[in-house]
């Protein structure tokens, strides 16, 4: 699976190739003068892949995955501090949290946070986010760390509440969720609702309904 991301990520490189022209008065191309020049960040781009190529040799050169944590994590850093503008920045933002919250015994929170904050302030249209925050809590969840979720999740509901609709369904869910087990029962079934209503197609919109079937029940 980490060799097909790689050739996806350099296919995406490749591509990035900008073909520049040279037009004349009339605005017809002059083939003899065509050429093809990497666009700005190309360069940057492949550095950084093989970077992540490295990581994907430490990988399959061990079957503790545990004992090179360390390596991965200085790679991964090392992409972060010296390509912050290559798309596989934000990747190693997703990677290092998921390492944090899922690999390490106890989870360590407090780093995935930093970084989570951190990525928000450079990237804050990353195609990545929902994605990394669906990382951080799918952990809190995991953990019982309610609180943590209902911060994390609380701007994809109040989100919803300005503009009356969301793409966030994973989140908006896990605001309903964490709201259950805190026993904020009207706001969990608020949250519920607007899952339901939103996304009734979706695995998430399904389960929403049904925990709203049984809460009501549970009223009666």
């Amino acid at each position: 699976m980490f060799r097909i991301i790689i050739n996806l990520l350099l296919v995406s490189i490749l591509s990035s190739c900008v073909i520049q022209t040279v037009q004349d008065t009339n605005s017809h191309v002059q083939p003899s003068k065509m050429k093809v020049e990497p666009a700005m960040r190309t360069q940057q781009e492949v550095k950084s892949l093989e970077i992540f190529s490295e990581i994907l040799d430490i990988v399959e050169s061990t079957d503790n995955r545990r004992s090179v944590l360390p390596q991965i994590e200085e790679l991964y850093k090392k992409i972060i501090r010296e390509y912050p503008e290559t798309p596989l920045a934000q990747e190693s933002y997703l990677r290092l949290i998921t390492i944090y919250v899922d690999e390490y015994s106890p989870p360590d929170f407090s780093k995935a946070e930093t970084l989570y904050r951190d990525f928000l302030e450079k990237y804050p249209a990353s195609v990545l986010q929902n994605k990394v925050e669906n990382v951080l809590a799918n952990a809190y969840a995991a953990h019982d760390d309610w609180q943590s979720l209902i911060k994390l999740s609380a701007p994809a509901y109040k989100e919803y509440l300005e503009k009356g609709t969301s793409s966030r369904a994973s989140l908006l869910f896990m605001y309903a969720e964490a709201n259950y087990n805190l026993s904020n029962y009207i706001e969990a079934e608020r949250g519920y609702e607007i899952v339901s209503q939103l996304f009734p197609q979706l695995n998430v919109g399904k389960k929403a309904k049904s925990i709203l079937t049984e809460m009501k029940e549970n009223q009666r």
